[in-house]
């Protein structure tokens, strides 16, 4: 079990960071692609703070986080997590369903991921934006933020699922929970951050 603490940056686009993180850090992973499943049991998780999710990505892992209790700092989100590899996650789907989860949700995201400092920087796109996200120590993110030119005023202390659902209200857009890449947009990002396409949806 470890403690999480990250913060999120809405960006125009990543090609700028990516620049000054080529300066700064070293890189982990290069652009990959993700899609994700959320699991529930009605609002059993989600009204608690709670999070269970499977994860197809370079490799598949199974996530449970819950909040970290006490105070937090503004703008950095922490939680406690345990999380696993797993070998099928075709299997894990169905243990998950027979144990009383269903599947609440799916996103997607391609992402890359640098070393800086002792910290991870995520640059993620998303079909609703692009993003960064620092995970470190509470009191090094803020530094760190400055030096990738990164405002914490503009930090983000919410997942994902929320972000999604403001901009659906932003844009007078109907709710829905899933957001996911249309085909053509996903194919034209493989492209562009130069993934390799395969079928199936676990990696770019």
């Amino acid at each position: 079990m470890t403690v999480e603490h990250e913060a999120k940056f809405p960006l125009t686009e990543c090609t700028g960071l990516e620049e000054r993180l080529r300066a700064l850090g070293s890189l982990r992973t290069s652009w990959h692609f993700e899609s994700n499943t959320v699991y529930d049991r009605g609002e059993e998780l989600a009204s608690t703070g709670r999070l269970l999710r499977l994860r197809r990505a370079l490799v598949v892992t199974l996530t449970f986080k819950e909040p970290v209790p006490g105070p937090g700092v503004p703008g950095v989100k922490s939680r406690l997590e345990r999380e696993c590899r797993v070998d099928d996650p075709g299997c894990m789907d169905l243990i998950l369903r027979g144990l009383g989860y269903t599947a609440s949700f799916t996103y997607e995201k391609f992402r890359a991921m640098w070393d800086v400092d002792g910290a991870t920087v995520c640059l993620d796109i998303l079909p609703f934006g692009h993003f960064a996200e620092i995970e470190g120590a509470p009191a090094a993110i803020p530094e760190l933020a400055g030096r990738l030119g990164l405002d914490m005023a503009a930090a983000l202390a919410v997942s994902y699922h929320r972000l999604h659902r403001e901009w659906r209200s932003a844009q007078g857009l109907p709710p829905a929970e899933s957001f996911v890449f249309e085909p053509a947009e996903r194919e034209r990002l493989n492209t562009l951050l130069g993934c390799e396409a395969r079928t199936g949806g676990d990696t770019c």
